[in-house]
């Protein structure tokens, strides 16, 4: 059974969820810092958060970037008990929806290097080259709508 999706704006009630799927997977999982995780943009960022009944299992966020219609995606984490079964390509598939319907007409992200073939499949394309984010390879990548 896929994951059930809902959007919610800033970082209030029910964002517990999304803090709770980031913390295991770059926090704990990937040895991201606790500190960089949770930042100022939060509060400024639509956050989907996909859960299977009561139990969060991905989430993302989006917020506008200054090129006008386009936004950002990003901390974008699937528990690794929930990968490849179609769950994180079903919840980008509702990023772009809700970008397009909040105006958008095209996304970026910086994508771990070695994850860069799931944006692929999302029909993601490379724009740039890799750069450090905490050390770990990154690409920026990007979605026209």
């Amino acid at each position: 059974l896929m994951a059930e999706f809902t959007w919610m704006c800033g970082d209030g009630p029910g964002f517990e969820n999304a803090r709770a799927v980031r913390r295991r997977v770059f926090v704990e999982e990937q040895g991201f810092s606790l500190e960089g995780e949770f930042d100022q943009q939060d509060k400024a960022s639509w956050h989907i958060i996909g859960f299977d009944g009561e139990q969060p299992v991905c989430t993302a966020r989006v917020f506008p970037e200054k090129e006008p219609g386009v936004w950002h995606a990003g901390r974008i984490a699937v528990l690794s008990t929930r990968r490849g079964r179609g769950e994180g390509l079903a919840m980008m598939e509702e990023v772009a929806k809700k970008v397009r319907a909040l105006g958008g007409n095209a996304l970026v992200l910086s994508a771990q290097h070695d994850k860069a073939g799931f944006y692929q499949k999302a029909g993601y394309a490379l724009t740039g080259e890799t750069m450090l984010d905490e050390g770990y390879p990154h690409v920026w990548m990007r979605l026209d709508l």
